[in-house]
């Protein structure tokens, strides 16, 4: 018996075709060998796929060629991508630089397609129409152009461009942001790993010779938002949601995107609140202790001889009451109005919300 040396799975789906029954036999029609655009090939060798080759026992001192393990070569769909006249492609198999001008997609589009001065660009893609298995087949070759949505993963880097329209980015808080300098990363997963730290900064920088206006845009105008805002938007979506409040509450419909809390402020507004919280206790704790002496004295009445200390009890009971209640509470009252001004408020000066990160 000839022992497995490779996975049975992962060998299946490399094709060599010796076999007329496979996909591939005619070696002048192999769609998966023949680039876009090359002549035939000269005639060569029929080859069975290496799993059958495994299974037939036949044994190898080497990784065939086109094989695919260890970093050799494979077919792969035969994706050619079509360039601008001002473009210039570096590829290799299904990965890709392209330098040229503003393209997101067919050629006319993009500021390059609209004959924008300074609108260059570059755009490294890998797997282009991976998401779409009609287009992305070794069943014979595609000339496709750039899909944001379609392409397996980009990082765009534009002078001018569109970022959230070619990106199909929700508008968010600062909105849809048009012909501006732009990068965008796509990807199923993006991960950014900073070793000592990672830092997200909005706004201009400090840099000397740009006068009292500070940094420019990538367009030489003034950037009037100091802090312009951070967005996290989960499910690229930002319009408002409806939520069930209960059996005995009815359907309300609140933001999805929101401010993100001030930590250190919303830790010193519920400080606060506990404070006026203590003085609510207070004052009832007061209240209960002088209604408790007026009670004792009503409970020394010997109706009906003895009744003129109702009087002395009743006046002292009630300036008690005046200073050690009603002041308490009034006061306690004006602090809660206050509390709610100052952190429940954007105008108050420890607002708990942020003003410049947003997230759902």
């Amino acid at each position: 018996m000839s022992k497995k040396i490779f996975n049975d799975d992962f060998f299946g789906k490399f094709r060599r075709s010796e076999d007329p029954k496979m996909p591939g036999a005619d070696p002048e029609k192999d769609e998966d060998e023949v680039p876009v655009g090359a002549e035939d090939p000269p005639s060569r060798p029929r080859f069975s796929t290496l799993h059958k080759q495994i299974q037939d026992g036949k044994r190898f001192f080497q990784i065939p060629d086109r094989a695919g393990p260890m970093q050799t070569d494979s077919a792969e769909p035969k994706i050619s991508f079509r360039p601008a006249p001002s473009q210039r492609v570096i590829s290799k198999r299904s990965s890709y630089i392209v330098f040229g001008k503003d393209r997101p997609c067919q050629l006319p589009s993009g500021y390059g397609g609209k004959g924008a001065l300074g609108a260059d660009a570059i755009d490294i893609v890998v797997g282009r129409m991976s998401s779409l298995p009609k287009v992305n087949t070794r069943k014979r070759p595609r000339i496709v152009n750039s899909h944001f949505g379609a392409d397996a993963a980009r990082i765009y880097i534009s002078q001018l461009t569109d970022i959230d329209t070619n990106f199909a980015i929700a508008d968010g808080v600062i909105g849809n942001i048009k012909a501006r300098s732009g990068i965008g990363i796509k990807a199923d997963v993006v991960r950014i790993v900073g070793r000592e730290g990672i830092k997200i900064v909005t706004g201009k920088g400090e840099f000397p010779g740009f006068g009292s206006s500070g940094e420019p845009n990538s367009l030489g105008g003034k950037i009037i938002q100091p802090s312009p805002t951070i967005e996290l938007i989960a499910g690229n979506y930002d319009g408002p949601r409806t939520v069930f409040g209960g059996m005995f509450l009815p359907r309300e419909s609140i933001n999805s995107l929101q401010p993100v809390v001030a930590g250190d402020n919303l830790n010193s507004a519920l400080k606060d609140l506990n404070g006026i919280i203590e003085k609510i206790m207070s004052a009832i704790f007061n209240l209960a202790v002088i209604q408790s002496a007026f009670n004792a004295a009503i409970g020394v009445n010997l109706w009906p001889a003895n009744s003129p200390h109702y009087g002395a009890a009743g006046g002292a009971s009630a300036t008690q009451i005046i200073d050690m209640v009603i002041n308490n509470i009034w006061q306690t009252r004006i602090n809660a109005n206050l509390w709610e001004n100052n952190y429940c408020t954007p105008y108050g000066y420890k607002y708990i919300c942020s003003r410049n990160v947003f997230a759902t």
